[in-house]
């Protein structure tokens, strides 16, 4: 039995530890022949370093002990093995010896090690990903878990549950358990691959976002055998980052927008800009030629017919020498008035032009312009209304500068009208605060394209006529008119039918009331009676912004004795405080036309609104710093949004102390 054994066996004594005997299956396995091994110890078949553990095993080895475990054997090769070691104590010819038997495990030794080791770097990949798994019977109940489970679910291994139903009731989030429930009864039903994510709560509070991955088991065979392999992932962190890079993607995307929309914006600034500067240098072009043919038309006449009378023995009759003289005449006053023009234009756009604002009976100004332009509506038959205003309307304005807008527009009516026509003038007021000035005509009219170049320099509009019905012109004047009645506060406009005729209209700043006498400060001025018997004070707003008239307008309009005026920009306040001699002003600093501070340095360089006191009511965000910085020395400030007492608080301060 023991040489016909197919399992390597030998004898060793226990004293010298040399082989007693061995079988040829030994003899085949270890690679030496009988001899060899006989003249051997059990030292030769051990690698060096495990001698001392053999030494050691076979002093302390109990005899009742038949399996001492796995060992390494060194064959005649070199090579190593595992053996499983089965022996018993006996006796041999006399002697103390051991019987073994070797049983190589090799095979089994690598593939648990590598189990071993795959075992460890998938808790190692668990820790590193967060990952957990768990196995579940049909039942729900769970079979096993990885080690990394119960740390995810933030309790020990013993207070695990034990169950889907416990896992759920337990840990998932109330909200979320139908979610979970649902993925559960698929994965059953289905027996295919469910993915879920839900809120998993610890039992210390806190709240994860789990992912899970169901799968089956592959090989499992009845009903109740079958098995599910579930994946948990803790996703919190990558969900937070998702949260953080929308994020950012989000507002990356809205700065992206805001950079594209300034871009656009700037882009459309530009080509606006280079269409404005093209048409700026078309216009100058066009200004260049048209001044140069305005300069030589007369230059023409004078130099053409004072050659002709230069001429020696030129033998014209004395009518036509008479005729000539004065037809150099008139190209004389023709450049003089044209070079007047250019010179009123160019100081006007250089802001050089300084105005005397008044406040002027509009009546006798008017009766004064009918009456130097009725004879030119007389020589061209051309029948006249001049409608007067009454004797106590007053406008503020330039009486120079108005009366020479007023004289270019009657003249204008005059020259560009049908023979036997009809010449209008009339007053009406437009609202509150402006009256306006129209003066009508029976004339071929303009059509919507002349009415868009009406107020460019030299463009005559095609009206100008060749030959004896030649009407006279620069081209100038509705330009100048335009820029004074804008320094004034007014306004300039034109309304205009083809074959019906046109009307030019102005507006101005007016009050309607008892003349007051010249230079009369504000503080001396009488306050109006209110309804109460309470002294009545005008309250000038300077604001173009037209809510915020309106949001003052209501909250004054508890208080009988105070009367709001409004102006919508800058030089229209001016206007309107030299008007209306307001007991205070309300000024906003950013304004078309002017600002508040320019505003309020014209107002103070003028005797008869210096002592106003003006409140700056403004919506921009200044420091402290900035604040007393400030060289306008406002009465008060009051920023946007104000409460209604501080407005009327300011108000009331302002009218005690004026």
């Amino acid at each position: 039995m023991f040489e016909a054994n197919p399992v390597p066996m030998w004898i060793y004594d226990l004293q010298t530890l040399g082989f007693l005997d061995v079988n040829e299956v030994a003899c085949q396995k270890y690679g030496y022949s009988r001899d060899e091994f006989l003249a051997m110890t059990i030292r030769d078949i051990r690698p060096p370093e495990d001698i001392s553990a053999v030494e050691q095993s076979v002093r302390l080895t109990p005899t009742e002990i038949f399996n001492s475990g796995v060992w390494r054997h060194l064959l005649k090769d070199g090579r190593l093995i595992y053996v499983e070691i089965t022996s018993h104590e006996l006796q041999y010819g006399g002697r103390a010896a051991r019987f073994v038997a070797p049983l190589d495990v090799t095979q089994r030794v690598l593939a648990e090690a590598a189990l071993r080791e795959r075992e460890a770097g998938l808790r190692r990949a668990q820790g590193l990903a967060r990952l957990s798994h768990v196995v579940t019977r049909a039942d729900g109940s769970f079979e096993n878990w990885s080690d990394t489970l119960p740390a995810l679910a933030g309790c020990s291994a013993d207070s695990m549950p034990r169950s889907h139903h416990d896992w759920m009731t337990r840990l998932v989030h109330e909200e979320d358990r139908d979610r979970f429930g649902r993925a559960i009864a698929q994965a059953i039903q289905t027996g295919s691959k469910v993915e879920t994510e839900y809120r998993l709560v610890r039992p210390d509070g806190e709240a994860l976002q789990v992912a899970q991955v169901i799968e089956p088991i592959e090989g499992a065979v009845g009903i109740d055998a079958a098995r599910w392999f579930s994946t948990l992932q803790d996703v919190t962190a990558q969900k937070a980052a998702e949260v953080v890079v929308r994020s950012l993607n989000e507002e990356l995307e809205h700065r992206v927008a805001q950079r594209t929309e300034q871009l656009e914006a700037t882009n459309r600034e530009l080509v606006a800009a280079t269409r404005a500067a093209e048409a700026a240098n078309r216009a100058k072009s066009e200004f260049l030629s048209r001044m140069s043919h305005e300069l030589r038309t007369p230059l023409n006449a004078i130099i053409g017919f004072s050659q002709l009378l230069a001429s020696p023995g030129h033998g014209f009759p004395a009518e036509r020498q008479a005729a000539f003289n004065t037809h150099i005449h008139k190209a004389g006053e023709h450049l003089l008035s044209l070079i007047g023009e250019l010179l009123n234009l160019a100081r006007i756009e250089a802001g050089k032009v300084d105005l005397d604002l008044q406040r002027l009976p509009l009546q006798q100004l008017l009766a004064e312009c009918a009456a130097m332009v009725a004879p030119q509506a007389e020589a061209r038959s051309l029948r006249t209304s001049f409608a007067m205003p009454p004797e106590h309307l007053f406008v503020v304005a330039d009486g120079t500068r108005l009366k020479q807008v007023l004289l270019n527009l009657l003249s204008n009516a005059v020259k560009y009208n049908q023979p036997e026509g009809e010449l209008a003038l009339s007053v009406r007021p437009v609202d509150p605060q402006h009256v306006r000035i129209e003066v009508r005509d029976t004339g071929r009219g303009l059509s919507p394209e002349q009415l868009a170049h009406l107020f460019e320099p030299f463009n005559r509009l095609g009206l100008q006529r060749e030959g004896p019905q030649a009407v006279e012109g620069t081209g100038l004047g509705l330009v100048v008119a335009k820029h004074l009645i804008e320094l004034m506060g007014g306004r300039i406009g034109v309304s205009s039918t083809p074959g019906v005729g046109s009307c030019f209209w102005v507006d101005l700043v007016f009050d309607e009331g008892l003349p007051e006498p010249d230079r009369v400060d504000a503080a001396q001025a009488p306050a109006e009676p209110a309804r109460d018997g309470r002294a009545r004070h005008t309250v000038l707003l300077v604001d173009d912004d037209v809510p915020s008239q309106a949001l003052v307008q209501a909250q004054l309009s508890q208080r009988p004795d105070l009367r709001l005026v409004a102006a919508s920009n800058g030089r229209e306040g001016v206007a309107l405080a030299i008007a209306h001699k307001p007991a205070v002003i309300l000024m906003d600093n950013r304004m078309p036309e002017l600002t508040g501070r320019q505003v309020f340095q014209l107002l103070a360089q003028d005797q008869r609104t210096a002592k106003i006191p003006v409140i700056a009511v403004s919506a921009n965000a200044e420091s402290p710093a900035e604040m007393s910085g400030d060289p306008i020395p406002w009465f008060r400030r009051v920023a946007k949004p104000f409460a209604r007492d501080d407005l009327l608080q300011a108000i009331d301060a302002a009218i005690q102390t004026g």
